[in-house]
């Protein structure tokens, strides 16, 4: 399990590739707002945040809404998003994680984070998984399975969420799909943490009544 140490380093690693970018260019590919101070905006499942870079070149992300604070970790999936974004256009063909590069080598990881959840969680509740998806930026899936929702992680980042309704012969189902344009935005091993963050923002918020 990655330590606060870890999330730091990879937070400061994306920042440098960052420190001496262009920001204007930076937001062109990622989708991201430049405002007019320099700093960068954009809305991260539902939620809108700054991105700011001081004179030394140090990078913070903060969110400008009331909820809680932005972890570390995604933090640094921000930082990962913003650095390896390169403009290219979705697709509009959604594809399984084992399709994605080096997606078998990561597979277990990602049905630990994103498949397993969302099954577990959903599976006997559709209903739950689209009430809940529009508090993370999602919004209905249209004809996928027997429930969907395509939640947007960044500007050029969704994922779909599809559940098929279990029976007495077969249990229920569900996997997360990704726009086939996904590899040009975050690495394999965040595409594993960023389609599960959706599910568990979910679970929380059902927690909270």
């Amino acid at each position: 399990m990655a330590r606060v140490d870890d999330y730091k380093l990879s937070f400061d690693l994306a920042a440098q590739e960052l420190a001496g970018a262009d920001l204007a260019e930076v937001a062109r590919r990622s989708g991201a707002e430049l405002d007019p101070d320099g700093s960068l905006r954009l809305d991260y499942y539902g939620r809108p945040l700054r991105i700011t870079r001081d004179a030394q070149g140090v990078m913070t992300v903060n969110h400008l809404d009331d909820g809680p604070a932005l972890p570390l970790a995604e933090q640094a999936l921000v930082m990962h998003y913003l650095a390896r974004a390169d403009g290219a256009p979705t697709t509009g063909e959604w594809i399984t994680f084992r399709e994605v590069e080096a997606g078998e080598f990561y597979w277990s990881a990602f049905v630990k984070r994103a498949k397993d959840p969302l099954v577990g969680f959903f599976g006997q509740r559709p209903e739950f998984l689209q009430a809940l998806a529009v508090k993370v930026g999602g919004r209905d899936g249209g004809q996928a399975g027997d429930a969907s929702v395509i939640v947007r992680a960044f500007p050029r980042v969704e994922f779909l969420l599809v559940l098929w309704a279990g029976d007495d012969e077969f249990p229920a189902d569900g996997n997360v799909l990704m726009d086939k344009s996904i590899g040009h935005y975050l690495s394999t091993e965040d595409i594993a943490l960023a389609a599960g963050l959706p599910i568990y923002k979910m679970m929380a918020l059902s927690r909270q009544g």
